[in-house]
């Protein structure tokens, strides 16, 4: 996992097909799950509430004739936390930076309002856009052909592709659309570069994505994951992290009792850090009170969660 090349190495690079593909709809359309699946790695945290991804997440796909970076955004929604602004501003971004949009659709829900925005927003962008219309396995033929009218009003030129997100096969023709729209040029990140994410930062994400697995209602929502201390000794990894919540009553949530909650969530988490790294992971966490952090642009960039 690297950072784009150099200016020295560049001309190395090979050409094809490449160029930037965000990844836009409302929260828990799979973009995340999309994101994983065509790396084959577990990048993004993938949960079943909402707002699990809170800031944008680059990950590169290469194949012999084409690379495709894929930028991944929060789910698209209105929210009055400054965190809600700053999610806001990194789909700006991710809709500023990319050649091609694919707008997921969740046909198992009505669409409503983050719909009708998710679809304003890949309209005004002015950039080539892609229907991709997700679950196909569990909705009806009903529910995918409402879904696609409600887009359709917006976007009636689209390329329309049925995916299952969780499956390679089936996301693979949207990969072959994908590659058609992109322009010709040379390779930006290596062959075997996955994404220019730190391996902290997705350490904190893949702890985050088990706090919202095994938490309930608003306390999942009210935590962030600072990773303190990286330290390899010998063929193991120790990982030290904070988990920061707004309110003192949220503290004996985390840790149950006995400690038992804080014991799963430290077992299952090291269970994916395992995998990620493929070292054995020992993981130290602690609870500490950071009251309304959401509401503070400080401490959302010092959670780097703020550009």
């Amino acid at each position: 996992m690297t950072s784009a090349p150099s200016s020295n190495n560049r001309e190395q690079r090979r050409f094809g097909r490449t160029g930037y593909v965000a990844l836009l709809g409302r929260p828990n359309t799979g973009k995340s799950t999309l994101l994983n699946t065509v790396l084959g790695q577990r990048l993004a945290a993938v949960s079943s509430k909402p707002q699990t991804t809170r800031k944008r997440l680059l990950g590169i796909h290469t194949e012999d004739d084409a690379q495709i970076i894929f930028l991944d955004a929060p789910g698209v929604h209105v929210g009055k936390l400054e965190l809600h602004k700053a999610m806001e501003k990194a789909i700006a971004r991710v809709l500023e930076d990319a050649d091609i949009v694919v707008a997921m659709l969740d046909p198992t829900r009505e669409p409503g309002s983050e719909d009708e925005l998710t679809a304003e927003l890949a309209v005004s962008c002015g950039k080539p856009v892609i229907l991709a219309i997700n679950k196909i396995d569990t909705a009806s033929a009903e529910d995918i052909a409402r879904s696609l009218a409600f887009y359709r009003q917006h976007l009636p030129d689209a390329p329309v592709l049925e995916i299952v997100a969780l499956e390679r096969a089936r996301v693979e023709p949207l990969l072959q659309q994908v590659k058609t729209m992109l322009p010709e040029g040379p390779f930006l990140y290596g062959d075997d570069d996955i994404t220019n994410t730190s391996e902290r930062d997705i350490a904190a994400e893949l702890i985050r994505e088990v706090l919202l697995e095994e938490l309930r209602q608003e306390v999942p929502h009210s935590v962030v994951v600072a990773i303190d201390s990286w330290k390899e000794k010998g063929n193991r990894l120790r990982i030290d992290a904070t988990l920061y919540i707004e309110r003192e009553n949220h503290k004996a949530i985390i840790i149950g009792r006995r400690g038992q909650m804080i014991a799963r969530i430290r077992e299952s988490a090291e269970r994916r850090l395992q995998a990620f790294t493929g070292m054995p992971v020992t993981l130290c966490m602690f609870v500490k009170v950071a009251p309304d952090w959401r509401q503070k642009k400080r401490l959302l960039q010092e959670f780097k969660l703020l550009e």
